[in-house]
């Protein structure tokens, strides 16, 4: 990819849209542009695009899942990976575009993706957290620990926030006593309890 294009792709994930939905489709980035016309409300425009590339580009195919999502017209489904690699960033570009009832469509499927993939709460919850939204992130964190217990990472992104946003000690060093029990190495959590031991 050229310097142009990571500016480009830089503005648009920045929240700077103007210019890049021209730059992408004059240059042939169908997928991006999809995704330019999706903030832009142009679904039918977003949907030419992501069938423009979606024999070369595997977010081109979740790009229409994903309209497909809020259309509320479900006729495909998700892979594991493209749930993986492209739930929580898209979430974070529509909450960066304020596209708010484009994210309740989505979430509305949660549950027909942890179909696909069980970390999908994880994943939802995870945008939300990093966009400050912590009563969303802990009820999708609280529907990940019904699905997914055994993930170390949900364990300590719960004693994360019981610390710095609930401020509650006692919670904070609970899950993470729970997350060192299904990985004692994990070191995000070992950095953390020391913080919160000694806080207490």
């Amino acid at each position: 990819m050229t310097v142009e294009y990571e500016r480009v792709k830089k503005d648009f994930l920045s929240g700077r849209l103007k210019g890049c939905k021209t730059y992408f489709e004059e240059h042939k980035f169908y997928t991006e542009a999809g995704y330019c016309y999706i903030v832009l409300d142009e679904l039918d425009k977003a949907k030419k695009m992501f069938e423009k590339s979606v024999g070369s580009d595997i977010r081109a195919h979740w790009g229409l899942f994903i309209l497909q999502l809020i259309k509320g017209e479900i006729s495909g489904h998700p892979t594991y990976f493209e749930v993986r690699n492209f739930l929580e960033l898209d979430l974070n570009i529509f909450i960066l575009y304020c596209k708010s009832k484009y994210i309740e469509q989505i979430i509305r499927y949660s549950d027909f993706m942890a179909f696909y993939n069980p970390e999908c709460y994880k994943f939802i919850a995870r945008a939300f957290w990093a966009n400050n939204l912590i009563p969303a992130a802990m009820f999708f964190l609280g529907k990940a620990k019904d699905k997914f217990y055994n993930d170390p990472e949900l364990h300590y992104l719960l004693a994360y926030i019981h610390y710095y946003e609930e401020h509650n000690i006692d919670l904070c060093k609970k899950s993470l006593h729970t997350c060192l029990e299904i990985l004692p190495l994990y070191a995000p959590a070992i950095n953390l309890l020391k913080i919160a031991e000694s806080k207490s």
